[in-house]
């Protein structure tokens, strides 16, 4: 990570938006992080061939899945029942 922690001044609310501010950032990084590396994780797949094919099921994702959502690596039906599981 490499947000820093911003200085506005000494002033209670100038020590609140620091804070503020700081948390949005280091969020913001940690978003940006894993889309990073899920589109490295797509590039790896792409070059073996396997872009567009579920990890879990081996079939192919809907192509109108990876229109919405091009780092896909699994199907809807597969996903479902991955979330219905960590519920």
């Amino acid at each position: 990570m490499t947000a820093k922690f911003p200085e506005y001044g000494d002033k209670p609310d100038e020590n609140a938006q620091e804070i503020n501010d700081y948390s949005t950032n280091v969020m913001a990084e940690k978003v940006l992080e894993k889309s990073l590396e899920d589109i490295n994780k797509t590039l790896e797949r792409m070059d073996k061939g396997t872009y567009g094919i579920c990890r879990y099921c081996q079939k192919p994702i809907n192509p109108k899945r990876l229109m919405a959502r091009p780092t896909a690596n699994s199907c809807i039906d597969c996903k479902t029942k991955l979330q219905e599981e960590n519920e």
